[in-house]
């Protein structure tokens, strides 16, 4: 967020104390990012695990924000799966909103793909967008639309693992109303911009917009205003992959950027594409082996 800056502050001891007393796991918490709307800290566990804290200053937010923030938790409660990041705990004050969730040491993928000086090798960049899209699929299997998939709300572990984030503007499918847009507008399918509802294939529109991204190493669209933005959306063509990239990707990134959102596949399909099933494979061999770690 450009409200967001780093700081290299601790937590102060009287919020640490109430933090301390209702989550008695916390040894350390350094503050690392903070904004009008509250800030988010590292911490570590009494087991010596880092998690993330989200705190949202309530007095700072319209009622609507607050909403959000509170059902990012309860949703975030709801889910578990690899690929998606693991809530911890939640909890409320008069003041404060606190989402306790898995910290990801990497940072984000738009972080990584920016400080990238060379493109990826394809099987390099297949291996991460099948981490996401086996995400996805989970999401849609329990009829939930992410509505904000994009590199920012894509985090990296230590390990490599890739983890969606930001359930914040997220929606039930029996929920969804047209006219209300949320998320990145650069990753708006077609459908949105003409003010239609969000659904599965918005999602994998925004999935079509994120592979493209981490190919070409920079967005797939972009303009100075929002209008502009979705002129440029309708209207100009997805431009080539670089010249590295098999003919079969590039015809998979163009079917997930289709106009007519019918022919966009669905993420079920997508993960048996043959150029995902090998790195499905190699994903479910990984998980069978994996553990949570023990907060």
């Amino acid at each position: 967020s450009d409200r967001m800056r780093r700081s290299g502050k601790k937590l102060p001891t009287r919020q640490f104390v109430k933090i301390a007393h209702r989550w008695k796991l916390l040894s350390t918490v350094l503050t690392f990012l903070t904004g009008g709307y509250g800030t988010i800290y590292k911490a570590t566990s009494s087991r010596g695990v880092q998690v993330v804290l989200k705190e949202v200053i309530l007095a700072n937010q319209e009622e609507e924000e607050v909403q959000v923030t509170r059902k990012e938790a309860q949703l975030l409660s709801s889910l578990s799966h690899p690929h998606i990041i693991r809530y911890v705990d939640h909890w409320e004050t008069p003041d404060l909103l606190t989402i306790a969730m898995e910290y990801a040491e990497g940072g984000s993928l738009e972080k990584v793909i920016s400080k990238r000086e060379s493109h990826f090798e394809e099987t390099e960049a297949l291996k991460i967008f099948v981490e996401v899209v086996a995400a996805v699929e989970y999401l849609h299997r329990k009829e939930i639309i992410h509505r904000d998939i994009c590199a920012r709300n894509v985090l990296v572990c230590s390990t490599g693992v890739i983890k969606l984030c930001d359930f914040g503007v997220s929606k039930r499918m029996r929920s969804v109303r047209t006219g209300s847009l949320k998320g990145d507008p650069s990753h708006f399918a077609p459908e949105l911009c003409y003010g239609g509802k969000c659904s599965e294939e918005t999602d994998m529109w925004a999935l079509g917009c994120l592979l493209h991204h981490l190919l070409s190493l920079r967005p797939l669209f972009k303009s100075p205003t929002i209008a502009a933005l979705l002129v440029t959306i309708l209207a100009d063509p997805v431009p080539p992959l670089p010249p590295s990239y098999s003919a079969a990707l590039e015809s998979l990134i163009f079917s997930l950027l289709s106009h007519e959102p019918w022919q966009r596949p669905r993420a079920r399909v997508l993960l048996s594409h043959p150029l995902l099933s090998l790195h499905l494979q190699s994903l479910h061999l990984a998980h069978s082996s994996l553990q949570p770690s023990s907060i």
